[in-house]
């Protein structure tokens, strides 16, 4: 599932779901419920209660519905299944390997278009996979390399695994800039820079990032600033293909807090805006997609659960956690901000193993005291970089 996760997001779709609830079934072991399998069970069931409370048509919300029921799911078998890194490794190895499949087979394929780019950053030529949307892949790539990364850090110390990892984070940043993705390129670039800081001080760039990211969440589709606009338009001119609005996102914003705000504790329905409002396009953003999908209700629901996984790993005594939970909320702020990446279970996956690497530091942690009493010393703990 972890690998046709990443490499057909539509057979994870239909599967996923499924799949993630016969995990749980053949372990034979009774799930562990901890903050974040809580709130992410409730917030798959509010999507259901969201459904009954609203108005809309069954036909156009059970789709929706099914999808964010099935992240959800793959969130909770993955929390379920891997309990240590033993079990956490293949899997994480695995969605890695169907994201370099997928960067595979779209550096291949860009080749043999004839439309050519004249430089790589020139986003006016866009390159995909045959019936996969091109904002899909790139976000997939994205959460492919902060997968990466962790393994990177909690993987195996071989350094042949590691240069194999090292040479698919460029795969991923070389199939991110082919498709023109604006939003996952500053993501990278974003994610890179946070990595950086984090050499310097991992405890300042935790705060940055737990402090950073709900801000600009909450504040940018509200245009609370006076300098977004500006801002947002400087955006768009990069690398090309400008449009004045953030490619309609300027427009529909607004229209979704309207829509959010006539229905502010449950919603309109999921998937419901994009059929009445009349651009007939999607929010392109986080907050306000589950606010008009769930309501009120839903936005706290979905949040808590990233922010109560993204805590598991912060949770670490050593600082390792707290970088690696960071990268992934800055890397995917920009794509949070102006894309539709709520359903998708690469990214509940990637969050869920995560979420779990506590295990495995903990158990080095315990690893390097045992071995310090026996031989009578005291361990020094390691930090981001040691």
């Amino acid at each position: 599932m972890a690998f046709v996760a990443a490499w057909s997001p539509r057979l994870a779709a239909l599967y996923g779901g499924p799949a993630a609830a016969v995990a749980i079934l053949i372990t034979l072991d009774r799930p562990r419920l901890r903050m974040a399998d809580v709130l992410a069970g409730l917030t798959a069931l509010w999507v259901v209660v969201s459904i009954v409370l609203g108005a809309a048509d069954p036909s156009v919300t059970r789709v929706p519905a099914y999808l964010y029921a099935s992240a959800f799911l793959v969130f909770l078998a993955v929390r379920h299944v891997v309990r240590d890194r033993d079990q956490l490794i293949p899997v994480a190895v695995a969605h890695v390997a169907g994201c370099a499949a997928t960067a595979v087979a779209l550096i291949s394929g860009a080749r043999s278009y004839g439309d050519q780019r004249d430089a790589l950053f020139d986003y006016n030529v866009r390159y995909g996979l045959d019936g996969i949307n091109i904002n899909y892949t790139s976000y997939t790539l994205v959460t492919g390399a902060v997968l990466a990364v962790v393994l990177m850090r909690v993987g195996p110390r071989s350094r042949i695994i590691r240069t194999v990892l090292f040479a698919a984070v460029v795969a991923f940043v070389y199939g991110v800039l082919l498709t023109g993705s604006k939003g996952a390129t500053i993501g990278l670039i974003v994610g890179a820079l946070f990595l950086l800081l984090a050499r310097l001080g991992p405890r300042v760039a935790w705060a940055v990032a737990g402090v950073g990211v709900p801000a600009l969440i909450l504040l940018v589709p509200f245009k609370a600033t006076t300098s977004f606009e500006a801002a947002a338009r400087w955006f768009d001119g990069l690398f090309g293909r400008e449009t004045g609005d953030l490619s309609g996102r300027l427009e529909v914003w607004p229209i979704a807090v309207s829509a959010w705000m006539e229905h502010p504790i449950s919603g309109i329905g999921p998937g419901l805006f994009r059929v009445v409002n009349p651009l007939g396009i999607g929010p392109h953003n986080l907050l306000l997609t589950v606010g008009t999908d769930l309501g009120l209700v839903g936005v706290i629901l979905y949040g808590s659960t990233i922010a109560a996984a993204l805590a598991c790993a912060a949770k670490q005594a050593a600082p390792v956690g707290m970088v690696l939970a960071g990268l992934f909320a800055v890397t995917l702020l920009p794509i949070w901000m102006s894309g539709h990446w709520e359903q998708s279970q690469g990214s509940w996956l990637v969050l869920a193993l995560l979420s779990t690497i506590t295990i495995d530091v903990t158990a080095r942690r315990r690893g390097r005291h045992r071995l310090a009493a026996r031989e009578g010393r005291v361990p020094v703990r390691a930090g981001w970089g040691g």
